[in-house]
């Protein structure tokens, strides 16, 4: 149990060194990088490359500031020919590996002349995409592969474990075109990264930021007078914003989880100590020195303590693997390495347990030595205050754990209700989604991505086994891109510009998520590219934005997702289905527009299946891979499985939930069974050091009922202290979570009551083995030698 506890400790010291510390692998000084985003009107995040410019012109808190712009997936093709693959590009500024402090391990950097108006194109691949696609050959360097269509020279590699600022498969600097150097969020996408000159803080760099930002929105107001600057350190933009909470409590967890097990240790070694009384007081009375005697304790604790050590090194090793495969993301990149730093925190806490776990038998050794504590007959009865520190050890156990099953009880709510919450759709276990991704090149245009759609959205119905599909450019729970919108004829609020999710479907979208019209009409094959631009609007558009006024005919101007701003009239209000919120707890306004008016690259087929959708998904899959070889099924599921908590489609207040979530019950349960050990283990020494009480009690007529509550007096005395304890605890540490809590209360009754329960229960049936085995004591064994 103490190698468990180590093991862990150790495996939650390396998840928050590699979240709040570490930062990108291979990047020197992450502590001084941070993170420059500009907040638009319509909630997107990003910077425009001018107002960029400015910043690192003039903000004097950074060695150098670097442009990346956010992964866009282009087609690739090397100069062997095939067929190009869309992947993964993100653009940088050309000082960008210069700034990190990581430099390509083949090949050249990008210099400034790359990103100049009319550069020839250049690109770095990745070490990891170089080995999948290259084979790691060296002369790939210097090579022409070609990219969007386009040929472009690859100038470089970049070393092993290098991925910024997520995932990517290459590199290209950022051109300065006249797009870029527009203003505002046509000309945006990028995010900024600046490291820190020695000696500077990341909120000198906020106020000097700010003071540059309200200079700009003077004299841009057009573009930037409703723009925010948001900054943020390594540890907040890895993790997000409530990421140092959730990896805090992680750890403050497994530190409870070591001290139950150092508690349990220290009663079990404090036991064996005192049946050890009569031996050590022989010692003592054949002159054995004090220190010779607690050099004993201590080498003991130290084989003990390092065997638990070199064990919990291999848990930790195989969990921190475990936990990087189950929490891999292509935009989250972490370097879980065991490193120097969890070697010298795995030996450390080592050492403390061991020191821990030896104070108890230390101090019963020096109180024998001075006389205080004495052995007496066969039978070594146990020292009052030993008896109390061992009922301290419990109670402290007891509180702990409640303190964790408590915080793992509201987290785990929290994440039940944001699984469960209702989304207005009907048995979505019965519905089969299909994501395709249309490839880039071969569906540039709308008409060829608009014609691939309109054969799919036939022949997918026709498969055996389904009852009805649709097209969507979002999943229900996921939404879509959030569009500024005004009416016609109406001035926009003083409030400012509004938005709404736009999601583009096909006419039977509804009918498969049986949501249902509420006035007006649905779409219909009829509303074509060319036909009148219509719109459907949920319940919750009509409550926020027409509560006064008739929806049916209101005319609407938005833009489609990819498409600019167009007047809609809205035709039809259908009932709310969950979209865009991600912690699902409030139905959005939406505004729906046909799939034929704004064909999207990626899309959804949503199949509603008359059997078992297991039945159906290999002849949908087949199907799909029929109608055009080049478009592949990027995932295929239920509906119902795609509720499924998903931190990359998180808020960024949420985007760690999951995981703590996951962490923290397995935690609780660990402290729980340690914690009933521990009990165990005091209550059956108790009764093996007061058996010939018991005898005697038995003798003079005590009944079992009465030995039992003697058995179970003494165990639950110190759970009843301990539960109390930490009752007050896990209020206080309770409201730490409250960010991350969703639908719940921190002081939430039925789980702290659950939590109270679970604990009584499991303090019950510890005690219960020690009281039947004290109703069986032999009287006349016990009292032989009286």
């Amino acid at each position: 149990m103490l190698a468990l506890a180590i093991g862990l400790n150790g495996i939650v010291f390396t998840i928050v060194d590699a979240m709040l510390v570490r930062g990108f692998p291979l990047v020197k000084d992450n502590d001084r990088l941070v993170m420059v985003q500009e907040i638009f009107p319509s909630f997107a995040r990003g910077i425009s490359f001018p107002d960029f410019d400015e910043w690192r012109a003039h903000a004097r808190s950074f060695e150098d500031m670097c442009a990346v712009a956010s992964g866009r997936r282009v087609a690739f093709r090397d100069q062997y020919g095939g067929r190009p693959v869309d992947l993964t590009m993100w653009t940088v500024s050309a000082n960008t590996f210069r700034l990190l402090g990581v430099g390509p391990m083949l090949g050249r950097d990008f210099a400034e002349a790359d990103q100049a108006a009319g550069a020839a194109p250049v690109v770095i691949l990745s070490a990891r995409f170089w080995a999948t696609r290259f084979g790691k050959n060296a002369s790939v360097v210097g090579s022409t592969v070609f990219v969007g269509g386009l040929p472009a020279t690859v100038v470089g590699v970049m070393p092993e474990r290098f991925e910024f600022p997520h995932q990517s498969n290459f590199w290209t600097p950022a051109v300065r075109t006249p797009e870029l150097e527009r203003r505002g969020p046509a000309g945006g996408g990028y995010l900024a990264f600046g490291r820190l000159r020695p000696g500077a803080t990341v909120e000198q760099a906020r106020v000097e930021l700010q003071t540059i930002h309200r200079r700009l929105q003077a004299a841009f107001p057009e573009t930037n007078r409703d723009l925010k600057i948001d900054v943020v350190d390594n540890a907040h933009n890895h993790a997000g914003p409530n990421g140092p909470l959730v990896f805090g409590s992680l750890w403050v967890g497994a530190c409870f989880v070591l001290l139950i097990a150092c508690a349990n240790v220290s009663n079990l070694t404090l036991v064996r100590t005192i049946g050890r009384a009569r031996e050590l007081a022989t010692r003592i009375a054949l002159g054995a020195g004090l220190w010779r005697m607690l050099r004993q304790v201590l080498i003991e604790s130290a084989v003990l303590a390092s065997a638990a050590g070199v064990i919990g090194w291999w848990i930790t090793s195989v969990g921190v693997h475990v936990w990087a495969d189950a929490t891999a993301s292509p935009f989250q990149v972490a370097d879980y390495t065991l490193n120097t730093r969890t070697q010298g925190y795995v030996i450390v806490i080592t050492i403390l347990a061991a020191v821990l776990f030896s104070v108890g038998p230390l101090c019963h050794i020096a109180r024998l030595r001075a006389g205080t504590s004495t052995a007496a007959g066969h039978g070594v009865t146990q020292p009052v205050r030993s008896r109390r520190l061992a009922a301290v050890l419990v109670a402290g156990q007891m509180a702990l754990a409640i303190v964790l099953l408590s915080g793992a009880g509201v987290l785990v709510r929290s994440l039940v209700n944001i699984v469960g919450a209702d989304t207005g759709v009907r048995a979505p276990e019965q519905i089969l989604v299909a994501t395709i991704r249309l490839p880039s090149e071969k569906f540039a245009a709308d008409e060829a991505r608009r014609e691939y759609l309109e054969r799919l959205n036939a022949e997918v119905p026709a498969v055996a086994g389904i009852q009805s599909a649709s097209l969507a450019s979002a999943l229900p729970a996921q939404g879509d891109l959030v569009q500024p919108f005004e009416f016609d004829g109406v001035p926009p609020p003083a409030t400012g510009e509004q938005h709404v999710q736009v999601i583009a479907v096909t006419p039977e979208y509804f009918r498969v998520l049986e949501a249902s019209m509420t006035s007006g009409r649905g779409f219909t094959r009829d509303d074509r590219a060319t036909s009148s631009r219509v719109a459907i609007v949920n319940q919750s558009f009509v409550e926020k934005f027409l509560p006064d006024a008739q929806p049916i005919g209101a005319r609407v101007r938005v833009a489609a997702p990819r498409h600019p701003r167009q007047l809609r009239q809205v035709v039809g209000v259908v009932s709310n289905i969950l979209e865009g919120d991600a912690i699902r707890q409030q139905f959005k306004p939406v505004l729906y527009v046909p799939i034929a008016q704004s064909p999207p690259p990626l899309v959804h087929v949503l199949a509603r299946a008359r059997v078992s959708p297991d039945q159906v998904a290999r002849a949908l899959r087949a199907d799909i891979e029929r109608l055009d070889s080049d478009v592949s099924i990027e995932a295929l599921m239920t509906l119902k499985a795609s509720f499924a908590f998903d931190g990359d489609y998180m808020d960024l207040d949420h985007m760690e939930l999951g995981k703590g979530a996951a962490a923290a019950p397995v935690f609780a349960v660990v402290a729980l069974v340690l914690a009933a050990i521990g009990l165990y283990a005091v209550v059956a020494h108790s009764v093996s050091q007061r058996a010939q009480e018991i005898g005697v009690r038995i003798a003079i007529g005590a009944a079992a009922r009465d030995i039992r509550t003697l058995v179970f007096r003494i165990g639950m005395t110190p759970v009843l202290l301990g539960v109390v304890a930490g009752l007050a605890a896990s209020l206080a540490s309770n409201r730490l979570l409250q960010s991350q809590l969703v639908g719940v209360s921190p002081f939430d009754p039925a789980t702290i009551v659950s939590a109270l329960l679970l604990l009584t229960a499991v303090a019950l049936t510890a005690c219960s083995v020690p009281a039947r085995r004290a109703i069986r004591v032999d009287t006349v064994v016990a009292l032989r030698h009286e």
